[in-house]
């Protein structure tokens, strides 16, 4: 058995006010009582040492989720859980006072999270020397130039958010203006079906771009290698679905996304790609979800595609029988290089969370434990003093805010009350 104390003093569940400083300490307490390092615990529970960190350092709550089995490995008979839940809980204690240090505001709502998401974002903007605005940068806290990916980015988050922060039309003519022979490409150049594919998103939903020639743009992004990675293709059959459901290029687009299963223990799923010479591929959670939203946007117009029901069905499920973290991931994609000597590494970074969350939200009866569970992920990415969403090395990408507003406002649809302002708000 674990011990369960070293020369420290538990916390009591039972004490009149929990913060998430005294959860983080007893935390560390009982880690350091096992024996085990930040690294070890982390993968004992199957989370990362940046999360392990954050809850140590009063960062975030653990998600009920993640404290449950914290509290299990730890056999803290409950206490650990129950001490979570008290800090988590602002109708149990006091409210922490403003700037209190390491607590996570809980005192706000759904639509004041989007509301201070649009605000800061338009902080963020990027300005010439003449107050122009330019765009954003892809990662919020560095000291870098604007990028239509990024810009195209900033435009759909404020779009969900709702609110006309700024003026979109400036910066949607701008960004139309940045394109290249193959769409919108990224540093590295040559074709970006991912990239094009979010920026005529931004630019159709601004009516800036028509659906006939935001189609064209897709289809010149594409090549073989994109048949080979579902992130490709679930990411431009999202945008083309937007412009024509009926469009041939979607009709192409569904095909090869439905190809790109593998099957895995009779189940047929999504891995992070599908190409010839594959040693023990596995089935990805974030693949299979983005896959599965994608599918449930066809799905609204195309109620004759009893194909893509059953794919999005058979998917739907694993993702609710799954007992894993939906920590965030990384994947390598190695694009042709544009003058053909070979190929250029580039690092895209998916928040898992915030897919699983719009794939069940559209589920077809809602699974709300598992929902809740992936809810709770979503937000111990929250920074309530940002405003935003930070990954676990902290950095504050526009990107995972996108997700996390556009997963949200998901499930608000879906369903009358859920978790949906951060961990204890009444």
């Amino acid at each position: 058995m674990k011990p369960t104390s070293t020369g420290g003093r538990p916390v009591s569940p039972d004490a009149e006010t929990v913060t998430a400083s005294d959860v983080g300490r007893e935390l560390r307490r009982l880690r350091k009582a096992a024996g085990e390092t930040q690294a070890e615990t982390a993968r004992i529970i199957g989370v990362t040492r940046a999360n392990l960190t954050q809850w140590e350092t009063a960062k975030y709550l653990p998600s009920a989720h993640n404290a449950r089995q914290l509290d299990d490995h730890f056999r803290a008979a409950n206490a650990l859980f129950k001490l979570v839940e008290k800090a988590r809980s602002p109708q149990e204690h006091a409210a922490p006072a403003a700037g209190d240090a390491g607590v996570v505001d809980t005192s706000r709502s759904l639509l004041q999270v989007f509301h201070t998401v649009g605000a800061k974002l338009a902080e963020h903007l990027i300005h010439d020397a003449d107050g122009k605005p330019l765009g954003w940068r892809h990662n919020l806290q560095k000291n870098t130039g604007p990028k239509a990916l990024s810009t195209a980015y900033g435009i759909n988050t404020m779009l969900v958010v709702g609110d006309p922060y700024i003026d979109l039309h400036t910066l949607s003519e701008d960004l139309y203006r940045l394109q290249s022979a193959h769409g919108w490409r990224g540093r590295a150049g040559g074709k970006r079906p991912e990239t094009t594919a979010s920026v005529v998103d931004a630019l159709f939903r601004t009516s800036t771009l028509s659906a006939d020639e935001g189609l064209e743009r897709l289809e010149g992004s594409l090549d073989p290698y994109s048949r080979t990675r579902p992130y490709l293709l679930s990411a431009v059959l999202h945008t083309a679905v937007r412009l024509r459901p009926d469009a041939p290029l979607t009709d192409r687009l569904i095909d090869a996304l439905l190809a790109a299963r593998l099957d895995f223990d009779g189940s047929r799923l999504w891995p992070e790609k599908n190409e010839a010479g594959l040693v023990a591929p596995e089935a990805s959670v974030v693949h299979t979800a983005r896959s599965v939203v994608a599918l449930r946007d066809v799905l609204r117009s195309r109620e004759d595609r009893n194909d893509v029901r059953e794919a999005a069905d058979e998917a739907t499920q694993w993702l609710i029988d799954r007992s894993h973290s939906d920590d965030g991931v990384a994947e390598d994609l190695e694009r042709p290089r544009p003058d053909g000597e070979g190929t250029t590494r580039i690092i895209i970074r998916h928040f898992t969370a915030a897919w699983v969350v719009q794939a069940l939200a559209n589920a077809p009866r809602l699974p709300l434990p598992r929902l809740n569970r992936a809810l709770g992920t979503l937000w111990e990415r929250y920074d309530a003093d940002q405003g935003l969403w930070v990954w676990g090395s902290g950095d504050l990408p526009i990107w995972q805010t996108l997700d996390a507003v556009t997963a949200l406002r998901a499930a608000a649809l879906a369903v009358a009350v859920p978790p949906l302002s951060p961990p204890g708000t009444p």
